[in-house]
């Protein structure tokens, strides 16, 4: 078997797609107030978390039942008649509830795209797949920033993304392999919640991620208000170099070293910033994105790297969907509390996140080695 960088490259525009379905409300939503005013409009863009946090593990438990392929390409086909669907710029009351709806397709494609990607990976490049695929949502976001405003408004953007889905299930359909990570449906989802939230190999790759989420968006919402408005587009890029390096040192260090490296000199890292001179502290926050970036890149590895079985895959992809937006719900009231006391309140924030995240990876890990 070789590993399928054509396939690999798809499904990592899969993962752009999904981003995207973030970014052009984000990216549209001054216009959007023009035609919806009103106080309700920002949860046009939290409104798909919403399927994440409450389904994150039963679409884990789909893609193990029906597999991973046919999922996506129904995720693709919902997701862009949605896109197309919000073009014509409906009532409020509609728009929100199409949100919803597109909720659960961007959940099914987060949750089948990796699986899939690991599935058509060689045990030697899955790891290097996986870093990739980590990089999607920084990657997808940047993407969107740059064609969102050479198009005529929120109408043509959200055809465009539409269109975009539909290319990509067409290039999907006769590509991707029939029949992987399937398995039976197991029933009663509060039970599978406590299955796999009970099996150290499922949740240990989420478990990371929680509490990357919980400080990367924070840091990134909050830090350029302290550090200079110049920094919010650097640092998630800056990121992403930690991100896919995770994936090549994959190929040497077990994902776990990796997480725990990223979490203690994270640490380490803003204490140091916070002894540092003040004209210093933005270039030691520049190279410490790098290693911040490194903590989902070896999350995603992780997943076949513990779980060998696809449908387990599935299942943990499922529970990193979960957590990963719980993470997102919690971060930015976590840090707006935090921001009175300025850097130095978002300094121990991350000192704090990263040395708790650093433990409990450490612990579920001796969990897991003691279990072998």
């Amino acid at each position: 078997m070789r590993t399928d960088w054509r396939l690999i490259g798809l499904l990592f525009l899969t993962g752009l797609f999904a981003a995207a379905q973030f970014a052009k409300i984000s990216l549209t939503l001054v216009d959007l107030g023009r035609i919806y005013p009103g106080a309700a409009l920002p949860f046009a863009v939290s409104a798909l978390s919403v399927a994440g946090i409450v389904f994150g593990v039963a679409a884990g438990m789909i893609v193990a039942q029906f597999g991973a392929r046919r999922v996506l390409l129904v995720a693709l086909a919902g997701a862009s008649v949605i896109s197309l669907s919000q073009s014509v710029l409906p009532s409020f009351q509609i728009f929100m509830g199409l949100r919803i709806v597109e909720g659960f397709s961007h959940l099914a494609i987060v949750v089948a795209a990796p699986t899939l990607m690991a599935a058509v990976s060689t045990p030697r490049d899955v790891s290097v797949a996986m870093g990739l695929w980590g990089t999607f949502f920084g990657v997808g976001f940047a993407g969107a920033a740059a064609v969102i405003p050479l198009l005529a408004g929120p109408s043509q953007s959200y055809i465009v993304h539409g269109a975009f889905g539909l290319v990509l299930m067409g290039a999907l359909w006769p590509l991707s392999p029939r029949g992987l990570a399937r398995g039976v449906w197991e029933g009663n989802v509060l039970a599978r919640h406590v299955a796999i939230y009970g099996s150290p190999r499922m949740v240990a790759p989420a478990l990371g991620f929680l509490w990357h989420t919980i400080m990367f968006l924070g840091l990134l919402t909050f830090l350029p208000k302290v550090l200079g408005a110049w920094t919010g587009p650097v640092l998630p890029l800056v990121a992403l170099i930690g991100t896919f390096g995770a994936g090549w040192l994959a190929r040497w260090y077990a994902p776990k070293s990796i997480l725990l490296m990223g979490f203690s000199l994270t640490s380490v890292g803003f204490l140091m910033v916070l002894i540092a001179p003040e004209p210093a502290r933005i270039w030691i926050v520049m190279a410490l994105f790098v290693i911040v970036g490194l903590v989902p890149g070896a999350s995603f590895a992780n997943v076949p790297a513990l779980n060998k079985d696809l449908a387990d895959q599935a299942r943990a992809n499922g529970a990193i969907a979960q957590l990963g937006n719980i993470g997102t719900a919690a971060s930015t009231p976590l840090f707006a509390a935090v921001l009175m006391f300025g850097f130095n309140g978002l300094a121990v924030a991350a000192i704090v996140i990263s040395a708790v995240g650093c433990g409990l990876v450490w612990l579920i890990h001796r969990k897991i080695e003691k279990s072998a």
